[in-house]
């Protein structure tokens, strides 16, 4: 085609699957269908080239009639490809090769990588892999303890680098594309102007690449560093817990003070719709429905606590953007100073949304106490009293005593932003189901998130009877 000559771009007629060259050259990919034809095409066979192309970094392009373009639009959704594949009109193709000439080239695939580490990684992750670190020699993956997205530590050899061939260690996470793709676009909107550099992880965008189903984020690896779970456990956590909200948070916590329409009178459960047990997932509700059998009749089913939040009058609240999953090990610490990571969850909700989800986490993961030791320590620490104004210290001698002094700094912070003395337990309160909800590794990590389901089951039902339908502010 002349549009494709006039932008020095070279049009192949592909008769067969991808060719080494289209995967390492390739910018897009376009399949035009004559009249008649989708029901035959759409096929496995594209199937296949698509996703190969995409795993690739090449972009899909498809052109059909108008009558059959809903027809292909259903079968990329059903392909999980609607996002990734754009359905054109035949005769557009003019725009399409002017919009080809304009992407960026993706970086191709590495067929002489050497990796080592990678056996938990599957064929897409690999691909993006190779691509991600195609300017080097060899990687070697080292698996973090994460959650459901696989985390590594990566060291890798680069090929010629103006400074050396051994570059600080990266970080490298996979996870479902549009789990990657959110996160990216909240470190693009959300972390480079309002949290400091030096306290969340500096992205390396040329290894972030998405695929079909997979995505990757590269970045600065935070080195000779331990988890805050770790750090307050051994009661070094009072430096850090300043830093990470008088430092890290500061930036998105400060916005809700500057302006009126910050404050929202209303339900909690209006401003905290994603902490709604009945929107979790079909294996969560599962979860919550066995913690309460575990517990006995005395317990609510989880959509009867919901229902006594939903009931409870409105009250005012500060919402601004939350981290949307700050537990210990989402926080790192070098010296005194947090750094955050994982901004996958970042989302508008209360200020008192992230001390309560740091709160009950400490709590739930914490080694300093086990058995019937650690429930006599949560079944006080959760009394609705505790969370609805400052406790009494603990003693020195008490064992707990470096834990409990972390969660009362926090909720000192979640105190200071509340306009109700009420807003605290609510959030504590769907925080522990939401811990509830996920399983626990060994036994007694299963045992406590069965506690924490009745600790949230008594908050509520206290809750419940005590709020009036006129509820006093701190402030107007």
């Amino acid at each position: 085609m002349a549009e494709c000559a006039s932008r020095e771009l070279t049009l192949d007629i592909l008769d067969a699957p991808l060719s080494s060259v289209h995967r390492t050259q390739g910018r897009a990919v376009i399949i035009a269908l004559d009249d008649g034809t989708a029901e035959a095409r759409l096929n496995d066979e594209l199937r296949v080239l698509l996703n190969d192309a995409a795993c690739h970094g090449i972009k899909g392009y498809i052109t059909c009639s108008y009558s059959e373009a809903p027809n292909v639009a259903e079968v990329l959704k059903a392909w999980r490809m609607h996002d990734i594949v754009d359905v054109k009109l035949r005769g557009q193709e003019g725009p399409i090769i002017e919009t080809i000439a304009r992407i960026k080239h993706e970086p191709p695939e590495s067929e002489t990588l050497a990796i080592t580490g990678a056996d938990l990684l599957f064929d897409e992750e690999l691909i993006l892999l190779k691509r991600a670190f195609g300017d080097c020699s060899s990687v070697k993956l080292v698996k973090q303890t994460t959650g459901s997205a696989k985390v590594y530590c990566a060291f890798a050899s680069l090929l010629n680098s103006r400074v050396g061939p051994v570059p600080l260690p990266f970080f490298v996470k996979f996870d479902k594309a549009p789990k990657i793709i959110r996160e990216l676009t909240n470190y693009r909107e959300c972390t480079t102007l309002h949290v400091p550099f030096n306290q969340r992880p500096n992205l390396d965008h040329d290894r972030c690449l998405v695929g079909p189903t997979t995505g990757v984020i590269a970045g600065n690896f935070i080195e000779q560093s331990e988890s805050l779970q770790e750090v307050v456990d051994r009661g070094a956590g009072r430096a850090p817990l300043h830093s990470l909200f008088e430092g890290a948070l500061r930036g998105w916590r400060r916005q809700a003070f500057y302006a009126s329409h910050y404050v929202f009178d209303a339900n909690i459960l209006q401003t905290m719709r994603l902490s709604r047990p009945s929107i979790y997932s079909p294996f969560r509700k599962a979860r919550l429905r066995k913690r309460r059998a575990q517990n006995g009749p005395n317990c609510a089913e989880y959509s009867e606590l919901e229902s006594l939040l939903a009931a409870l009058p409105p009250i005012k609240h500060r919402l601004g953007l939350t981290h949307g999953d700050l537990h210990g090990q989402n926080v790192r610490v070098a010296g005194h100073e947090a750094i955050m990571l994982d901004f996958a969850s970042i989302a508008d909700g209360p200020l008192t949304v992230d001390p309560a989800a740091l709160d009950v986490s400490l709590m739930i993961d914490t080694r300093i106490a086990n058995d019937d030791d650690w429930i006599k320590v949560a079944e006080e620490a959760y009394r609705v009293e505790a969370l609805m104004a400052p406790a009494i210290p603990p003693r020195p001698e008490d064992p707990c005593a470096n834990l409990l002094d972390a969660i009362q700094y926090i909720r000192q912070m979640a105190f200071s932003v509340q306009l109700t003395p009420y807003e605290y337990p609510c959030v504590v309160a769907l925080q522990l189901l939401r811990k509830a909800s996920y399983g626990g590794t060994g036994e007694e990590q299963d045992r406590r998130r069965r506690f924490a389901y009745q600790l949230a089951d008594g908050i509520i039902k206290h809750i419940a009877r005590r709020m009036t339908p006129q509820v006093e502010h701190n402030v107007a």
